[in-house]
């Protein structure tokens, strides 16, 4: 016969008897947890891993601070300080932006590639992959020549991408 321990009781284990056991299963209960609040705050993949560990760290808080007397149940409690912490991480990160000179790639050649011939469901993608793919326009430029939305813009290029993995 199993017995399934709640919260409270795996808490309480870890604090006052400091049993790894107890802490073992509420680091893989609250793995899956952890991760998709990672995924819902779409941060670059490079960041996961150290956003995860933020995670672990804010559960290990989480469990030495929970105070049931409040009226709140762990899993909420735990959300509030993960939620809190992953956002002041994600403000950590740099935000590096590409300058973009054109001067920059002068002298640099190219090996030409074999073209491959893409068909388009609609002339704005057409556009875009002259504009983008081949002529090397920024996204923003795009939008102001075509007077488009950048959401079009990058929507469209997705739509091209997705294309081309469909063919190679």
């Amino acid at each position: 016969m199993y017995y399934v321990m709640n919260d409270y009781e795996l808490v309480y284990l870890i604090r006052t008897e400091q049993d790894e056991v107890a802490l073992s299963f509420m680091f893989k209960k609250y793995h899956k947890f952890i991760w998709k609040h990672i995924h819902i705050l779409n941060v670059q993949e490079k960041e996961h891993d150290d956003l995860h560990q933020e995670g672990l760290q804010m559960l290990y808080k989480a469990i030495w601070t929970f105070d049931e007397k409040r009226g709140k149940s762990f899993t909420k409690y735990f959300e509030l300080i993960l939620k809190r912490q992953l956002y002041q991480c994600i403000k950590r990160i740099p935000n590096y932006v590409l300058y973009e000179d054109p001067h920059f790639y002068e002298g640099v050649t190219y090996l030409e590639e074999e073209r491959i011939e893409l068909s388009f469901a609609s002339d704005l993608e057409q556009i875009v992959y002259v504009c983008y793919f081949e002529e090397g326009m920024t996204i923003a430029e795009i939008a102001k020549k075509e007077q488009l939305s950048k959401k079009q813009i990058y929507n469209s290029i997705f739509r091209i991408k997705e294309k081309y993995k469909m063919m190679v």
